[in-house]
Order: structure tokens, then sequence, then C-alpha cells
């Protein structure tokens, strides 16, 4: 089964349908709109204050009703935050989408770097019908509302579907036909934790990918959006997971996935980025 575009980029967690903004205001980040030239950086053991939305990767079988927000939470603990979908274990595939986002005049004055640790907490299995996943995910993006009106950025999927024909591959985000992923490595399906980092260049339309230090193709993106989304600068961070996709007979299941020790650096243009980007547009 082929996922539909994650919410990040395409539903945006910036400005979903150009109302997310004023449905879920900015919590421990101040939106000034000046910043200081020596750029800021903001971090956390986990993801308390950071707001949730149901993204586009959703499912719902046959006479079931629709994925909701009902269907997903995100559970903080002192040393990590829980993302879940599905949390009913109904015939649905569910979208978490949990975020951190910054409106700011002068966004994109910055190089932006940021990541996160990330792990399961238990081991994906063809013989485990109640508890099975189909992603984890994250990425960044910034829309220019006062100008391009396009949302530029950059993402990352673990695809660890058990029964999936390539449970294990690391893909990135392309805008090519339309959108759609493409494989840029493999991780094998663990419960260790990972380390992922991701820089995005606006200015110089490059992009960069780390996980667990090595380096992985992917794109730099600008959409356009349509004329519901709003005139503010903003960026935003993602931390995703997707539930099972069930088909139209088979039982969903719950996923859970650990988020930690989370970090997002704005770099000024007149110091050193923080590491070379991997590929330009």
């Amino acid at each position: 089964m082929s996922i539909q575009r994650r919410g990040f980029l395409k539903l945006s967690a910036t400005a979903m349908a150009g109302a997310l903004i004023a449905q879920h205001p900015d919590t421990g980040l101040a939106a000034p709109s000046t910043r200081s030239p020596s750029g800021d950086q903001f971090s956390g053991i986990n993801l308390a204050g950071w707001d949730i939305v149901v993204g586009d990767a959703i499912y719902a079988a046959p006479r079931v009703d629709p994925v909701t927000i009902d269907d997903i939470e995100t559970v903080h603990f002192p040393e990590f935050s829980e993302l879940r979908a599905n949390i009913h274990l109904r015939r649905i595939m569910a979208h978490n989408i949990t975020f951190k986002k910054r409106i700011a005049d002068n966004v994109f004055d910055f190089v932006h770097t940021f990541g996160y640790k990330f792990r399961l907490p238990y081991m994906p299995s063809t013989s485990n019908p109640t508890l099975n996943p189909q992603t984890i995910e994250g990425g960044m993006g910034l829309w220019d509302g006062s100008d391009t009106r396009l949302d530029y950025g950059t993402g990352f999927q673990w695809y660890i579907n058990p029964w999936g024909p390539d449970a294990g591959a690391i893909q990135s985000w392309t805008d090519i036909d339309g959108g759609s992923w493409a494989k840029v490595g493999n991780m094998p399906l663990d419960t260790a934790w990972h380390q992922v980092r991701i820089t995005l260049d606006v200015r110089r339309e490059t992009t960069a990918l780390v996980i667990d230090g090595t380096h992985y193709l992917c794109r730099f993106n600008g959409t356009p959006k349509p004329a519901t989304w709003g005139t503010e600068r903003a960026a935003t961070i993602a931390a995703e997971i997707v539930s099972l996709y069930p088909g139209e007979s088979h039982p969903g299941a719950l996923h859970k996935a650990e988020f930690k020790d989370w970090f997002w650096i704005w770099k000024p243009y007149n110091q050193r980025t923080i590491f070379l980007p991997t590929v330009s547009r």
C-alpha cells in the first residue's frame, strides 16, 4: 500500500487550511517580529508544549467512521514523549503529527537545523495483530505567506510495516510528479534509539538528512499553497507516526513511538552552517 502525501508538507502543521495557527497558539516559543542577529536555539527532553493534529495519511475501512483527533494522542513522560495512533484499535490508518511552530518575520534569515531521538518501544511482527506500525516520520517546513506563497521543506520516513515488501526503508519526500517518496537507504527494524538531524537552507535551496551519522539523499521542496493559507511567515518542525494500514477487512492496530532530546537551531547566514547539505534542488 502506498501512503498518500504525508501531512507535514502537504497538509502542513504550519497552517492547515489556513486555520491551524489560529486554532493552536504557539506554546513555549515567542513570536517576535525581529530577532537577535546571533540566532537562537531551542531544545527539550520531551515534546511537552508541542501541538497535535491529524495528518493526511489516513484511511477508514468501508462502513467505519472517519479518522478524527480522538484516534491519536501524544503522552508526555519525564524522559520522552510517546506518539500513539489508532488508540481505539479501529479498522483505520491514523496519522499523528505532533509539531512545534514559530511565527517570525525573518524566519528566512536563518539556516534551520533540527533533530531528535526516536525509537519503537516494540518490535513489529506479522504475528502481532494489535500492535504494529506503518511508519515513523518527521520533517521541517518554512511557509512564506507574505511573498512567494510557497511552503519550503523536507522530510523523512522510516517504513516499518512488517508485511511491507520493503520494511526498513528510509525514504525522503520529493516534489516529483506532484509529490512522492523516494527510497534513499535502509535501516533494519529494531527497538534501539536513533538520532535524526535535518538541515533546511532556503536561500541555497539545499537540505541535509542524517540518521545515526549516515547522510541520506534528500530534496529541497517548494510547494504552492491555496489562497486560504495565511500571510504570515512561519517555521514548523514535526514528529509523526502512521498506524498500520488495515485494508478493507483486516483489524487495525495500535502504533506507538517514542521521541526525546529534540533541538532546533536557527543559524544566521553570516555564520558557518552546522554541517554540509547533501543535495541541492
